[in-house]
């Protein structure tokens, strides 16, 4: 018997490596077949070298991964949820961003993007964008889309299609369901995207009637900007910063109050000490040390709402990679996404403190601007490398415009150039060649353009001479072309974001599909293409609000189907 027993125990591991090895070289089909496959000789070099034209060849490495790291993902019901909203962060500003931190200053002069925290999570989905009225939504449509599942005309915040109804969001269902709630951005806390979370109103621009409806919300905490017509369109009505204070809300605006602010306090409003622009935190590009960040809202936020039993849902966004867009102004836009990184770098600490019961989504409302990697006069090359040349923001630039006008209304292009070349970096020369050659002519002027990429030609000359003369005059006098912008001012970042390698189509939005970045509880359901609407309807059903429905895993997509909201008429006015 103990003759037989070691010999059947060898045959099975004899059995066990045969079927081991036979496992290597073959493969199972779905019919159960078996593919009878040469992996030796698949990986052989010197096989490989019969057909690679006499050369020494180089094999992929088969040590890469093969998969997305899903261990940052869980089915867990989610008790803290963090909605991270790059406005305008479509696709290319995000590869921008990557190209310009790995050719500048992660792998220095080689081509090799560096990653964003948020594009390495590993469930990464797309969205569709469109509104009831348009295929180029613009953000009070789109935010109300994630934010409460309903479609809804252009420039309406909160409201079905048809103005009809008003529309429930996935904060105000998470704060009636005893969670904390907190709102942030980088613009005014009364802008567009952060208003669809707490308010319903036909026109975007009822600022005041937002503000009084944010106060009157009841969520924990507000952060970021100021707010838009503090005191009514006719600066006659009662400051709103009074209102929020009427409501039970601490008013903090300066650092000094910020730090007094602690997991003890209730119903807080911290505004940046110091603004820019429409009353929003500074560009990135544009902080000076000792500003606050997009980062250091997204921290407090957490000190003030970790210890909520249920947990808490936070929205925050990143509002000015959308404005740097609509300025066609390159580097001040990739600068905001470095800078919505980091304020998401927060929240993937807090995530690694409490990996089981965290949800981080990234994503964007629209893409902006027709932006685009490559252009016409640098064919396939770009040159990241001219972008650090440009000081600061396309506003900065503006306002020194501006200051430099006031000073003296006569001052003329040629006294002013000397600003243009130290801001940006541009080259200016009246006597510059002409880049309108032939193609017999077109090496030469290349190579020409080699030695100085940033030397400006006699047409960019005159471009930037006739934008300064534009922007001598009153806005309603100046091109369209301009947009809202000062015609200096937009003319220069295009100039050197297109010697860059870059483009613009238009200082609106533009109709891109944008991608969904996901980790933690439940973002397995950020997986796929879906509609933008299908945010908040998963959001509440990591949370645990959809009380009603079935299992999320039972409620697989086999087919499109309209969202709710598309095809109502907007009623008569």
């Amino acid at each position: 018997m103990k003759k037989s027993s070691k010999y059947l125990a060898r045959l099975g591991v004899t059995l066990l490596v045969s079927s081991t090895l036979l496992a290597a070289c073959s493969s199972t089909t779905s019919s159960g077949n078996k593919l009878k496959l040469d992996t030796e000789a698949a990986n052989s070099t010197s096989l490989a070298k019969e057909t690679a034209n006499g050369k020494d060849v180089q094999m992929y490495d088969t040590s890469r991964a093969k998969m997305e790291d899903y261990s940052k993902v869980n089915s867990n019901q989610a008790k803290y949820v963090f909605l991270f909203i790059g406005d305008g962060m479509g696709v290319t500003p995000v590869t921008a961003a990557e190209d310009y931190l790995g050719y500048t200053q992660t792998n220095k002069g080689e081509v090799y993007p560096d990653r964003m925290n948020f594009t390495e999570m590993p469930v990464v989905g797309l969205k569709t964008q469109y509104d009831c009225s348009s295929f180029i939504p613009d953000s009070a449509a789109t935010a109300t889309a994630f934010a409460t599942g309903i479609k809804t005309q252009s420039k309406v915040i909160g409201l079905t299609g048809d103005l009809e109804k008003s529309a429930d969001s996935v904060a105000e269902k998470a704060k009636r369901a005893g969670k904390a709630v907190g709102i942030v951005t980088n613009v005014t806390l009364n802008h567009a995207t952060p208003a669809a979370f707490y308010a319903n109103v036909e026109s975007r621009k009822s600022y005041y009637d937002i503000g009084l409806q944010m106060a009157e919300s009841g969520f924990d905490y507000f952060a970021g900007g100021s707010l838009g017509q503090r005191t009514g369109k006719d600066e006659d009505q009662k400051d709103l910063y009074e209102v929020m204070e009427e409501n039970g809300y601490t008013i903090a605006d300066t650092k000094e109050k910020a730090e007094k602010i602690n997991a003890d306090s209730e119903k807080v409003y911290l505004v940046s000490e110091r603004l820019q622009d429409s009353g929003s935190m500074p560009y990135t590009i544009d902080q000076e040390e000792g500003d606050q960040t997009l980062s250091d809202m997204v921290a407090k936020g957490i000190e003030v709402m970790e210890d909520d039993p249920e947990g808490f849902f936070m929205m925050v966004e990143g509002g000015k990679v959308d404005w740097a867009e609509h300025a066609n102004d390159g580097l001040t836009a990739i600068h905001e996404v470095l800078g919505f990184e980091e304020s998401i770098q927060t929240a993937i600490d807090f995530y690694n403190e409490h990996p089981d019961e965290t949800l981080i989504v990234v994503t964007a409302d629209h893409a902006t601007g027709g932006f685009t990697i490559g252009n016409g006069s640098t064919g396939n090359s770009t040159y990241f490398d001219l972008l650090t040349n440009q000081k600061g923001s396309q506003v900065a630039f503006a306002d020194l415009t501006t200051e430099a006008l006031e000073k003296n209304p006569d001052l003329t292009f040629e006294e002013f150039a000397p600003q243009i070349e130290d801001y940006f970096g541009l080259v200016l020369d009246p006597d510059a060649p002409s880049e309108d050659v032939t193609n017999a002519e077109s090496e030469a002027y290349a190579e020409e353009l080699a030695k100085n990429r940033l030397k400006c030609s006699k047409e960019e000359y005159n471009e930037l001479k006739t934008a300064f003369d534009e922007t001598k005059k009153s806005e309603d006098e100046q091109n369209v072309s301009y947009g809202v912008y000062v015609p200096i001012a937009i003319t220069a970042t295009r100039l050197l974001d297109k010697k860059a390698g870059l483009a613009w189509t238009t200082t609106d939005h533009s109709g891109d599909k944008v991608p969904v970045y996901a980790m933690g509880s439940g973002a397995k359901m950020f997986d796929g293409e879906y509609d933008d609407t299908d945010i908040s309807i998963r959001l509440g059903e990591a949370m645990g609000f959809n009380s009603d429905s079935k299992d999320a895993e039972e409620q697989v997509e086999t087919e499109t189907k309209k969202p709710t909201g598309v095809g109502l008429k907007p009623a008569d006015k």
